[in-house]
């Protein structure tokens, strides 16, 4: 998972990650069969860590609109989790990546739309909401890289949620 958030899919190699782990190149191979496997496990990983892991304690939350707080809290203070999920969606080229990339999207912006919905607001509306909210997540990831994410998250998290109505 390190060098697939450090480097992106392409530096997902069996030699270089053998060398990290202090594993020779051979004994690497009881464990993965190939690149793919290794790189489909590193992707599996991310799915079940930062999606499957999260979405059945937002589901317990009864309150849309607590929801949407915990969600969006919860999402921008996984900086790392973010800047793995920017670096996949701008890395998605790679056949291996690309469909569990658009499951895991798919997955997030239907929770997202979903409580929006909750709320009140049209399908169609609910829909750009939670695209816009996704959007600002990712956008997030791409300023902390160049050091221009907004300084204070607790404003930037009540202000986010405001702009949708939301109580912060």
């Amino acid at each position: 998972m390190a060098v697939l958030a450090e480097s992106g899919p392409a530096a997902v190699a069996v030699e270089p990650v053998a060398a990290r782990l202090g594993a020779s190149k051979s004994s690497f191979y009881w464990l993965f069969a190939s690149r793919q496997a290794l790189l489909e496990a590193a992707l599996q990983r991310w799915e079940q860590r930062q999606t499957d892991a999260i979405l059945p304690a937002l589901a317990a939350i009864a309150d849309p609109a607590e929801r949407l707080r915990v969600l969006v809290r919860h999402a921008h203070a996984a900086t790392e989790g973010a800047d793995l999920t920017l670096r996949l969606l701008t890395e998605s080229g790679d056949p291996i990546v690309r469909p569990v990339v658009e499951r895991v999207t798919r997955r997030r912006l239907a929770v997202i739309e979903a409580a929006f919905v909750e709320l009140g607001r049209s399908a169609d509306r609910a829909r750009y909401d939670a695209s816009v909210t996704y959007a600002a997540y990712l956008g997030t990831a791409a300023l902390r890289r160049v050091d221009a994410a907004p300084g204070d998250s607790e404003e930037f998290i009540a202000a986010l949620l405001s702009a949708f109505g939301v109580e912060p």
